[in-house]
């Protein structure tokens, strides 16, 4: 049986929104009239945490597994040193994913300028049946719902294209990026379906926006940002809040920036935030992909507890 621990911080998650940790915690807790499934994962309450120290550790807001591999960043910074190891304990299931995705790095790009920007799109209206081919909109409103909403956790605009939302899959965006589609559904079963925490999506973050310090709702996932467009100068100024860079990421104690084509593999599970101080966009293809050492019969019984508290109404889609 897994034991995931159950927090009861939920400060970024609304109780009418995607998930209530508070409401789903207590469901599964304290009713006496639903049979859970026997080989369903145990919701356990606490073990208080000790916080406020200078050490960066995983907390996720919801769940947490106990004994995962944990650092902030599964990739190595940009290095001449074509000795050192780019992944973490040279982990062979995030070495093929993140080889994958570089070397398609064109072809995801190229599709989302076709499809997200419109470049290149029909937009004859001089004909009795005018050719118009509209970029694809975005589709998920931070503002209202999901673990990005409340609490005010961002500033400016943020765009979502997702293929992969809250762990179901959106057919438009196959229909608009089919390449791009048929590249990720090669990492299957790697990607975290199946479940409302799951996402992949083209993760649009315009100039002067920001997202907030916040943790990621469990530790059972990576997250993985493939960076499609950089901001072109980033080099920070007397005007900049941040030192380091006016376009990047913070995991942990750690601040990156982002290269094109070069994949960034986190763990969201630790604090994060994301600014982009600058007057262009930064867009990166989003994945989450299951933990590595989250086993094969752990994952199926995970998605067996989601299935059953989607079904007694705990999960909101």
């Amino acid at each position: 049986m897994i034991h995931l621990t159950a927090f009861q911080r939920s400060y970024f998650m609304k109780s009418n929104g995607l998930f209530s940790s508070i409401s789903f915690i207590r469901a599964m807790t304290s009713s006496k009239e639903t049979l859970l499934p026997e080989d369903a994962a145990t919701i356990i309450q606490g073990p208080s945490l000790l916080t406020n120290t200078s050490k960066f550790r995983p907390s996720p807001s919801i769940f947490f597994l106990p004994g995962l591999r944990s650092l902030p960043f599964w990739t190595a910074p940009t290095s001449n040193d074509k000795n050192k190891v780019k992944i973490a304990y040279g982990d062979k299931t995030i070495t093929q994913i993140v080889n994958h995705l570089e070397s398609n790095y064109h072809v995801i790009k190229e599709e989302y300028m076709h499809a997200i920007m419109g470049l290149g799109n029909k937009t004859d209206i001089t004909g009795e049946k005018p050719s118009i081919h509209k970029p694809l909109e975005p589709d998920y409103d931070v503002n209202l719902k999901g673990e990005h909403a409340s609490d005010k956790l961002h500033s400016g605009t943020w765009d979502w294209h997702s293929y992969i939302l809250n762990g179901s899959i959106q057919p438009r965006f196959e229909d608009y990026c089919p390449k791009t589609t048929a590249l990720i559904q090669e990492m299957q079963p790697e990607l975290f379906l199946n479940n409302p925490f799951g996402f992949s999506f083209f993760s649009t973050l315009h100039g002067k926006s920001f997202i907030k310090p916040h943790y990621g709702p469990m530790n059972l996932r990576l997250r993985i940002h493939l960076p499609i467009i950089v901001p072109s100068e980033t080099s920070p100024d007397e005007f900049s809040a941040k030192p380091q860079t006016k376009c990047g990421i913070r995991v942990g104690n750690q601040i990156r920036s982002w290269k094109e084509g070069e994949v960034l593999v986190l763990d969201d599970s630790y604090e994060h935030e994301v600014w982009n101080e600058t007057k262009e966009i930064r867009v990166i293809l989003l994945l989450d992909i299951w933990h590595p050492d989250v086993t094969l019969q752990e994952r199926k019984r995970i998605e067996k507890m989601f299935h059953f508290a989607k079904e007694q109404g705990w999960v909101k889609s």
